[in-house]
């Protein structure tokens, strides 16, 4: 029996330096043997439904071979105009004309309220080794049922009237691409505006007289000529998350019956990108200047402010008048694959003078949106704008901001 005891204390006596080798000596060592443990249970991620679909979207590039093909038929999809709200009708395209110099491309979309327009284009956009550029364009369309409350940034909402507007313009343009980020172009149109009653709906008219309203009564021809520079370094093109595009244009529009509305127009369109965490946040800000030089302009010439794509917390055109100011600025970040969420700010005025475009006075929003897309472009925008004195708008638009 003493042997026997004697032997099991010698095995627990070498079996002792085994088990404690196995014990963490420090601190340390046992949060790093936890570590372990926890990296042996872990799995990979896996995106939910949702996010598969929208990976699916993406990186089988299914809404830009439907939407945007490179050569055929297409459902041409969106808005024809802010007022128009979802418009859609037959699309073809066809590249490589002319021994492969010229595309073809044309369209035609109707909205449920009646918005139609039809366009066609003869696109040269490689010529001497693509450094020079050209078009051919022709274009028609029926807006039954725009918004009017009025000149200058103290119309009243309760002067809320509509007008019909068509209008045909033929033309030409073309240019030259100095580098890849920077290209200078020009272009002439033929332009034959008319307005009309609209169906329903308090005619301008019926609110307005001829002095208060230029153009009112007859609608002449216009020749409009034009000149761009493009600076536009913005990456990728589509839905940018860095760079910047800084766009300098000048109009010249030569009423050509009455010799009484021609005017002159400079615009001037600055859009920067600040990447942040690797592309997955952008703050994006923009500023945008336009001003009118004229003895008189036609009223459905001036510039407007409000609507989906400026200030968003108030209705389409809710202001108008020569001259205008709009800054903008939006944090955006990648919610996950083809889907961002993003917090915007919108301020602005218009002016009768270009002396009153300040920061005094401003009109104002904010809100919060989700935009659907890939890096070649936003297809669906949806978001919500508050905080202005035009009270809380849902937008449900197509097609990207800036």
């Amino acid at each position: 029996m003493r042997s026997i005891c004697v032997l099991l204390l010698a095995a627990l006596a070498a079996m002792a330096p085994s088990a404690s080798a196995q014990e963490p000596a420090t601190r340390a060592e046992a949060l790093a043997a936890e570590r372990e443990a926890k990296a042996q249970q872990l799995e990979p991620y896996r995106p939910g439904g949702l996010e598969q679909g929208l990976l699916r979207l993406e990186n089988g590039r299914f809404l830009e071979r439907i939407l945007n093909p490179p050569v055929g038929l297409y459902p041409k999809l969106g808005s024809i105009t802010p007022g128009s709200g979802f418009s859609m009708g037959p699309g073809y395209r066809k590249p490589g004309l002319f021994g492969g110099h010229a595309d073809f491309n044309t369209f035609a979309a109707i909205s449920f309220t009646k918005y139609w327009m039809i366009d066609a284009r003869l696109l040269m956009p490689r010529l001497a080794n693509e450094t020079l550029f050209f078009d051919v364009h022709a274009q028609r369309y029926d807006f039954p049922s725009e918004v009017f409350f009025g000149i200058g940034p103290e119309s009243s909402r309760e002067n809320d009237v509509g007008y019909g507007l068509r209008s045909s313009a033929f033309g030409t343009g073309g240019g030259v691409r100095a580098a890849p980020w920077l290209t200078f172009s020009g272009g002439v149109d033929y332009l034959t505006p008319a307005i009309s009653r609209p169906e329903d709906e308090t005619f301008i008219a019926d609110r307005f007289d001829a002095i208060e309203v230029p153009g009112l009564l007859r609608q002449p021809d216009f020749v409009r000529y034009q000149a761009i520079a493009d600076l536009n370094y913005r990456a990728p093109r589509g839905n940018p998350r860095r760079g910047g595009r800084y766009l300098l244009t000048y109009q010249h529009y030569d009423e050509r019956d009455l010799q009484r509305y021609s005017f002159d127009r400079v615009e001037v369109d600055l859009q920067q990108y600040i990447p942040l965490l690797k592309d997955r946040r952008v703050l994006a800000l923009r500023s945008f200047v336009s001003m009118s030089d004229g003895e008189e302009i036609p009223f459905y010439y001036l510039r407007t402010l409000g609507g989906p794509d400026d200030l968003r917390g108030f209705t389409r055109y809710r202001f108008r008048d020569r001259n205008l100011l709009l800054l903008q600025a939006e944090y955006r970040w990648e919610i996950f694959t083809a889907m961002d969420g993003a917090i915007f700010y919108d301020a602005g005025k218009v002016a009768p003078r270009r002396e009153d475009l300040n920061f005094d006075d401003l009109e104002s929003d904010y809100g919060i949106g989700f935009r659907f897309g890939t890096i070649n472009g936003v297809f669906l925008r949806i978001e919500g704008a508050f905080g202005s004195s035009g009270g809380k708008h849902f937008i449900f638009r197509y097609g990207h901001i800036f």
